[in-house]
């Protein structure tokens, strides 16, 4: 994150989620394993995660860890619901109750809690182990730095909202050529106004409203959210305002989006009743698959900015971090690296359709197959960093900033009578003392 810079432990048996089968346990005779001489005492790991297809695909990894280690090591998975996977992290760490290791997204506290001494660097681990971080992209590993030091190993990236989702068959209905990696933002609105029937409640295209969404269009104008180090807010910018209006005028002038919460069904369900021609979405917009035939939906990168000829998007990971807490760093990192293998990443991919970490699993034939993974795939080869608040105040400079703007989205006003607002609420986030404390 452009330089910004987050325990004794107990064995937790009560008050978190262990996932059955996933800790193999060694359970012979200490004193047999060693031929009858003393004991040598099991190391025992605690691991963090969410519950989910990332846990699960998490666990069958820590599972051969354990085989391969037993019966010197166990490592126990500890999966929390996603509603309070965070909160919950937060508590384990004030309460001094922290695992061995944990798994935080970029974009919701991994550097508040390096800079606050949760997690250890590991940058000795990696050279004591020869642990070769030339594997990975590499701005995935700058991203992962604080202050120079490296302090998660990433096992999932992507470059954002980057996708433009489209109905295969509205396009050839219209017998209209779909998007492409050439498209403007002009060939974006010009292709929804022509696909837009506000009689027939058909929507020409969706954009998403978040504060990751609108850094996209943000970007492709030439301006952001935060300036380069973090410390100033940049919305009230000429680039930034003509990002913004211009979602504004999907809504209210050009008609071609609905209006936020006027669908009666969700993105995929009205897609798949064809009353939307397109929407925009990270990877996990591949997801319509489970509402519409496999040839009706189709991806292609969102548009270049017309001015700048950049395609607007940010680089988000999600690390896997050992606790400062840990007696047993060394072998808390072993075992994190098998989530970053070849064979991992690719599990990772078949689990949940998400891209890899690594160029040489981009490039496979497994994910190169998806042509969701190549317009992804191409993107994250030349994507933008991640900026946040150098204060590590992202949650509530996201909240204030999506909240702060709902009443655009929704007609109440007009961009030109609350960006000024905005800009001010931001910059007073900005002034806020660090949460590294």
């Amino acid at each position: 994150m452009n330089g910004n810079t987050v325990g004794r432990r107990e064995f937790l048996r009560s008050g978190a989620i262990l996932l059955g089968g996933l800790t193999v346990a060694a359970c012979a005779d200490p004193a047999a394993m060693t031929g009858g001489g003393p004991a040598q005492e099991m190391i025992e790991l605690r691991y963090h995660h969410r519950l989910g297809l990332e846990c699960d695909n998490h666990g069958q990894w820590v599972e051969k860890f354990n085989e391969d280690r037993a019966p010197d090591v166990v490592v126990t998975m500890e999966c929390f619901p996603g509603a309070d996977y965070f909160k919950k992290l937060n508590t384990l760490i004030a309460g001094g109750t922290i695992g061995d290791a944990f798994w935080i997204s970029s974009i919701e506290g991994y550097y508040r809690l390096a800079a606050a001494g949760a997690s250890r660097a590991i940058d000795d681990l990696v050279e004591s182990s020869g642990f070769d971080l030339s594997d990975f992209y590499a701005l995935n590993i700058e991203a992962a730095r604080l202050n120079g030091e490296l302090y998660g190993l990433p096992q999932l990236a992507h470059p954002g909202r980057v996708g433009l989702f489209y109905n295969v068959g509205l396009f050839e209905d219209a017998g209209m050529d779909p998007p492409n990696d050439t498209w403007t933002y002009d060939d974006l609105l010009a292709a929804g106004a022509a696909l837009t029937n506000p009689d027939e409640g058909v929507y020409g295209f969706l954009p998403c409203l978040g504060y990751f969404c609108l850094l996209v269009y943000q970007r492709s104008w030439g301006g952001d959210m935060l300036n380069g180090d973090g410390t100033v807010a940049t919305l009230d910018s000429a680039e930034s305002i003509a990002a913004l209006r211009f979602v504004s005028d999907l809504f209210h002038e050009q008609g071609v989006a609905p209006l936020p919460g006027t669908m009666e069904q969700g993105t995929y369900q009205t897609f798949a009743a064809n009353k939307l021609a397109m929407y925009q979405s990270g990877f996990w917009g591949e997801y319509v698959k489970n509402f519409v035939e496999e040839d009706a939906w189709a991806v292609a990168p969102m548009p270049i900015g017309a001015d700048t000829g950049v395609r607007g998007n940010m680089f988000e990971s999600d690390p896997v971090c050992v606790s400062r807490a840990s007696e047993h760093p060394a072998e808390m990192f072993d075992c994190l690296t098998y989530f970053t293998t070849f064979d991992a990443q690719i599990g990772n991919y078949n689990a949940m359709g998400a891209p890899s970490v690594r160029p040489d699993v981009m490039a496979s034939e497994t994910l190169q197959a998806s042509a969701l993974m190549r317009v992804f795939g191409g993107i994250m080869a030349e994507a933008l960093p991640l900026v946040l608040p150098s204060n590590f105040r992202e949650t509530e400079y996201f909240k204030t900033i999506n909240e702060m703007l709902q009443v655009v989205w929704l007609g109440e006003s007009d961009l030109d009578e609350v960006i000024g607002n905005v800009q001010e609420a931001a910059a007073e986030i900005l002034a806020k003392p660090s949460l590294e404390a």
